[in-house]
């Protein structure tokens, strides 16, 4: 079968783009289509409606490792995170650790069906890893949001002048429909 072309896989694509899942694990949209097929509109793990997730759709899961790269399926955020868990780049804990036996089920039945041999090579890997641990990374300092306080008590040409320094664009875009809804 020839490779497609990079400019072919755009059917899933904003126009003048390539896929995402063309450039990122090297699927034809027809790989995508029937990847969708079998996810069916729902996480492959847990079984959640691909609208009800916290994201609202769901992500392709792939293994990396070893030499050896595979598309396991689609599933959503949370699941996206056990399976961080069975791949041994995050730990178990106490509210993902159920979900180990379906995590394994799942990686077993991946999409790209590896070889009995390829699996083999993927669970020596995930063995070998050092899981890893939130203490591990180094803090980073989070900064925090400025807070903004706009007095409607004193003039109003101070308040929006305010407006205009602390706002993006589309904040005041949205706050000015807002404040033109007669409701």
């Amino acid at each position: 079968m020839p490779v497609p072309n990079r400019r072919t896989e755009t059917r899933h694509a904003t126009p003048g783009s390539t896929c995402n899942h063309f450039q990122k694990y090297g699927m034809t949209c027809d790989d995508f289509d029937r990847l969708l097929s079998r996810a069916a509109g729902r996480c492959e793990l847990c079984e959640t409606p691909e609208g009800e997730t916290p994201r609202g759709a769901l992500v392709i899961d792939h293994f990396q490792g070893a030499g050896l790269f595979f598309v396991r399926g689609l599933i959503c955020d949370r699941c996206n995170s056990v399976m961080s868990r069975h791949d041994r780049s995050a730990e178990w804990g106490p509210s993902s650790l159920p979900w180990a036996d379906r995590a394994r089920n799942y990686h077993l039945a991946a999409f790209e069906r590896p070889t009995a041999e390829e699996f083999e090579r993927a669970d020596r890997y995930i063995a070998s890893r050092r899981a890893y641990k939130v203490k591990d990374r180094p803090a980073v300092p989070i900064a925090r949001p400025e807070t903004v306080v706009v007095r409607l008590d004193r003039s109003m040409t101070v308040a929006a002048d305010k407006l205009r320094r602390h706002l993006t664009d589309r904040q005041r875009a949205r706050l000015v429909a807002l404040l033109s809804n007669p409701e």
